[in-house]
């Protein structure tokens, strides 16, 4: 229900951008229900989502090829929806913003992203994987140390440990999260967020840095405002910001601003990524920066990070929405284009590009051994254009 809120949430302020060029594009919605059913609401306000009509995933199938959408933007920040839906949409041969789900698959567990960089020397906090049922507590790192579940975002679950008595209240409340968790050595000092944009040409631009003025770490609070409930505010990113607690452009030193470019640089290629990149990072008192995770996702609108980076890199073209509709063009002209000699009418178009019942029975029958499963459990969105 957490990230069905965030989802909705991060889609809503996009749409509510009231620069978008909507005479460019065109805006289309569809959400993807906790139950699986899918719904293609006209808006995403609390009665358009309600009045939608909800289908099958095959009927959402068909609907979306009756749109035919040039480019999709993931808005799903469930595992599923960062994963295996947008495998979906690479099957249908309609492009996304964004990175693929073999990108998103390891990025989105903090120990797989801390081996890939770590073998590929870009510095990472010393720390060990626990799991469940296995090794449940540290053997190498003392404290002070972080405990964090190795697949949630949004700091849920994270745990400063100072003293060695709450370290087993800490592990329970992480393995509540996830039956893997990450426990690093705590970096004292400094705390950035640095990106990556990928140009045309495919160089890579840093993006100007933020930096966040914190106690100790950053949790859950200092990014999403929740209720007694721990339900989502309706203006839960906006209400977590403070004055002060961030600055843009970082003032590093130029010897730090060349170590971050490098390394994030080089994780941007580790981790076989496009369009962008964000990491954060520590920085210890000998201004040695570790990127303690990767976040490969933007929202795009005018709250979200890489964009709020960029209105300070003193270019026109990476001035929210121009950041925004540029990635749309490029993505839209992945699309691969059908003959109009090979057009059939939209709907006799629609049925011709999907399996029917009889194909599918057809392939099992020559595959015996093929097994095709998907499964989603939380309610997403996905914002197409």
């Amino acid at each position: 229900e957490f990230y069905h809120d965030l989802s909705i949430l991060y889609a809503r302020a996009c749409d509510d951008c009231k620069d978008l060029d909507r005479k460019r594009f065109d805006f289309h919605f569809a959400v993807v229900h906790m139950d699986g059913r899918w719904s293609f609401p006209a808006n995403l306000d609390e009665k358009s989502l309600v009045a939608a009509p909800r289908m099958p995933m095959a009927a959402a199938i068909c609907r979306i090829s009756q749109l035919n959408p040039d480019v999709m933007v993931p808005h799903m920040f469930c595992v599923e929806g960062m994963t295996r839906f947008r495998s979906l949409f690479d099957l249908l041969e309609i492009p996304f913003l964004g990175n693929h789900d073999y990108t998103v698959w390891p990025a989105t567990d903090k120990a797989v992203t801390k081996q890939l960089l770590e073998a590929n020397n870009v510095s990472v906090p010393r720390g060990e994987l626990l799991q469940k049922g296995k090794n449940e507590r540290p053997t190498s790192v003392r404290v002070p140390l972080v405990v964090k579940p190795c697949n949630e975002d949004n700091s849920r679950g994270i745990t400063l440990v100072r003293k060695e008595e709450d370290l087993a209240a800490a592990l329970d409340y992480a393995f509540s999260f996830d039956p893997r968790v990450v426990v690093d050595e705590y970096i004292a000092g400094r705390e950035v967020r640095a990106a990556c944009f990928e140009e045309e040409d495919g160089s890579l631009t840093v993006l100007p840095k933020i930096e966040y003025f914190l106690k100790d770490i950053r949790t859950s609070a200092h990014k999403l405002q929740t209720d007694s409930s721990g339900k989502l505010c309706s203006n839960a990113i906006v209400a977590a910001k403070k004055d002060g607690d961030r600055q843009c452009p970082a003032d590093l030193s130029p010897e730090l601003h060349a170590r971050i470019d490098a390394m994030v640089k080089e994780a941007h290629h580790v981790l076989n990524c496009r369009h962008y990149s964000l990491y954060d990072i520590r920085i210890s008192a000998d201004e040695q920066p570790y990127i303690l995770e990767a976040a490969l996702f933007c929202s795009f609108s005018p709250l979200s990070v890489i964009p709020a980076m960029a209105q300070h890199a003193g270019r026109e073209d990476l001035l929210h929405p121009k950041l925004f509709h540029g990635l749309l063009e490029r993505a839209a002209a992945e699309k691969k284009r059908v003959p109009e000699e090979q057009k059939l009418s939209a709907t006799g178009y629609s049925m011709a590009m999907l399996p029917t019942a009889d194909t599918l029975v057809s392939l099992e029958r020559s595959s015996p051994s093929s097994d095709s499963s998907t499964n989603s459990e939380d309610e997403s969105v996905q914002s197409s254009q």
